[in-house]
């Protein structure tokens, strides 16, 4: 039997994308199969081949690389969201990156196998893919616009603007990194605009 809040939480996501009904989205939901996450377990690990899609019913994957001994977070997947490392995925080739729970995560996956094989069968799913890619694109090709050409308030208003989920749910020290700033950069940051607004 498939559980009803999660299968309503992803009919949901997809109807934000493409035009599809229930009865449509039951039939591509029961393909997934349910796992736990517990904090600082791996989605996947750098050098393995992302074989699976999650959808996160609950939770946060953090994306990062290490940079000279440090980690450099990229971004974090948030619930109610898709979630997989898409080029190791597309081209079956190794991560160049860490995927990890920051919280304790319910999560719903599909093997690649299974993906390719609805994606073949339903051209619902293939309006889905191709927005999701358009999506994900133009959101890289802005945030790398940000961290190339604005400063670090700037990057923060941008950050502000376009992700206020980000500000609500994630840890400051994640935020920092994905701006590319130190965490006590952004704390004074923060204080210098709570200061303008008072002002």
């Amino acid at each position: 039997m498939t559980p009803e809040k999660p299968l309503r939480l992803f009919t949901q996501v997809l109807q934000q994308v493409i035009p599809i009904d229930a009865s449509q989205a039951h039939d591509f939901f029961q393909h997934f199969d349910y796992q736990e996450l517990q904090t600082d377990d791996f989605f996947v690990r750098k050098d393995q081949v992302c074989q699976r899609i999650g959808f996160i019913e609950s939770g946060m994957i953090r994306h990062y690389y290490l940079h000279e001994g440090e980690e450099v977070t990229r971004w974090i997947s948030l619930e109610h969201e898709f979630v997989t490392s898409l080029g190791s995925f597309i081209l079956a080739k190794p991560c160049s990156h860490y995927l990890q729970a920051i919280t304790p995560c319910r999560l719903w996956t599909i093997p690649k196998a299974v993906w390719m094989e609805q994606y073949q069968q339903h051209e619902l799913l293939r309006s889905f893919w191709l927005r999701v890619m358009e999506f994900t694109v133009i959101g890289f090709e802005d945030r790398v616009y940000q961290q190339l050409a604005s400063d670090a308030e700037q990057r923060y208003l941008y950050f502000m603007k376009h992700y206020p989920k980000f500000l609500e749910k994630v840890p400051q020290k994640y935020i920092a990194s994905m701006i590319g700033i130190k965490p006590e950069s952004l704390s004074r940051l923060r204080a210098k605009l709570a200061q303008k607004a008072i002002s």
